[in-house]
């Protein structure tokens, strides 16, 4: 019996192992074609690198960015089945040495001092930064394995499409600082942290692997509101990590806009009008009324992070550009969109509107204060989705996925920014979505309630959008409906 199970395990791995191989050669293929249709990689599309990279234009069509996903969440999965246990410490120690070479070529600025579209002489970066010109070639050698930097001949180093927007795009330096100076160094105390935890719960203490690493009582929140450096940094390495709603225009793109006709939609507390702007250029007939106004006031790290559409996230599992970017409205979706200011919980005044967008994300706020801003906001519109029966209120949380519900890389980018938040912040998680469901059945009125109708989410985002209708009588839960986009 054992030996038939062995067999059956055998020919299961077989099978995945084929079927990845002829998925990749199809995502390939499928790229490939996207990218030629675009005039990507072709002769005639030079590049100052000397090193091959298929960067994908930010503006490329939907579809090519989703080939690219689509490829290397194949390669990702594809990778898991072959690896071995000394593979596996390889690559961990590979990272390892990479991220310490990210600091050190970020604190002696290094990269700025490398021409963005020719090489230098290793010795010429060495004198300019006062390091050993040995040192600076080895740290290279490792870092060109992974294609960041590279010696087009000995003693000279030069840029690669992969290193460049290090110097040109700050914010990718800065979440790799961040990473290698503080959440790398919270990561590593979680152990001991959890070797607390108990009688840290018992006394009311706070500690977190991030006041372990750094031998302090400050909150990572209080040392972010009092360090400039953090501010910038936390929320670039947030957006790297892929912890922004750039993926609410895509999902809320697949709902039935047109039966909707030429109604209004209201993006409450937005930071931003991207998703507006998104949602207005893929359907012309709606308009768009924009409140802005910061969600959570207290304990959001610079606030860009905190809420709204900013920021262009990075990875395998991101929003394509030609939505997330949508940013630049042009001037028909330009007057289609209104802008308001309105204070978190305040007073709902657009009251005809046929969708009210809510989005559920704080990175750096604890959850019974996010819970109390989303069950304020739902007081709010109480009266007005029982004023208007055919009206949904939409809430977008990013709750930690259920296991394999989504594509691979977007399930670890979820599971980094679920550690990082328990490392740095104390109680720091992610609210889920029965608690939200909860939350909804219990915002009622004398003749009935808030009821989560249906969930929505896609394969390629963390992102949930829950539909939100008043009901005579309504227990919060009634006919929900998942789906799957």
């Amino acid at each position: 019996m054992n030996n038939n199970a062995n067999s059956d395990d055998k020919n299961d791995t077989l099978g995945r192992l084929k079927t990845y191989a002829n998925d990749i050669a199809t995502a390939a293929k499928i790229l490939a074609d996207h990218l030629q249709d675009c005039g990507v990689g072709s002769s005639s599309s030079s590049s100052v690198f000397s090193t091959p990279q298929l960067a994908v234009p930010r503006d490329a069509p939907y579809e090519v960015h989703r080939a690219r996903c689509n490829l290397l969440n194949t390669i990702n999965r594809l990778q898991t089945l072959l690896a071995e246990p000394a593979d596996f410490i390889q690559q961990l120690a590979s990272q390892t040495q990479l991220l310490a070479c990210l600091r050190w070529l970020g604190e002696f600025q290094v990269l700025a001092c490398v021409p963005l579209n020719d090489s230098v002489p290793a010795k010429d970066v060495a004198d300019l930064t006062g390091v050993p010109e040995t040192q600076l070639r080895r740290i290279v050698r490792m870092t060109a394995t992974a294609g960041f930097l590279h010696e087009p001949e000995p003693g000279y180093i030069a840029h690669t499409a992969l290193s460049a927007p290090f110097v040109t795009q700050l914010c990718y330096l800065d979440a790799a600082m961040f990473l290698a100076e503080t959440a790398a160094p919270a990561a590593l105390q979680m152990a001991a942290a959890t070797k607390l935890l108990h009688n840290e719960q018992a006394a009311g203490g706070d500690t977190t692997a991030y006041s372990l690493a750094f031998n302090t009582s400050q909150t990572f929140q209080a040392a972010c509101e009092q360090r400039p450096k953090l501010q910038r940094q936390w929320p670039a390495f947030l957006r790297c990590a892929g912890d922004v709603d750039d993926s609410v225009p895509e999902l809320l793109g697949r709902l039935d806009w047109l039966s909707l006709g030429s109604a209004c939609i209201v993006d409450v507390c937005a930071d931003s009008t991207s998703a507006a702007t998104a949602l207005a250029e893929l359907f012309p007939a709606l308009h768009f009324v924009v409140q802005l106004g910061a969600p959570v006031v207290h304990g959001s790290a610079n606030g860009g992070a905190a809420g709204g559409g900013g920021g262009g996230g990075t990875g395998v599992g991101m929003t394509p550009p030609s939505l997330s970017e949508a940013g630049r409205p042009n001037s028909l979706s330009r007057a289609r969109i209104t802008v308001q200011k309105r204070a978190a919980g305040s007073p709902q005044t657009v009251r005809d509107a046929a969708v009210y967008m809510v989005r559920v994300a704080a990175p750096s706020c604890s959850p019974p204060l996010l819970l109390a801003y989303v069950a304020a906001e739902l007081r709010a519109h109480l009266a007005v989705l029982r004023a208007n029966p055919a009206a949904t209120l939409v809430l977008a949380p990013r709750p930690l996925p259920d296991p394999g519900s989504v594509d691979p890389s977007v399930e670890a980018a979820a599971c980094l920014r679920d550690l990082a938040k328990m490392q740095l912040l104390a109680g720091g998680r992610d609210v889920d979505v029965a608690e939200l469901v909860d939350l909804v059945g219990g915002v009622r009125d004398g003749g009935g309630g808030l009821v989560v109708v249906n969930r929505l989410h896609a394969r390629n985002s963390a992102t949930v959008a829950l539909g939100v209708k008043y009901r005579a009588g309504g227990d919060g839960q009634a006919g929900l409906k998942p789906a799957v986009l």
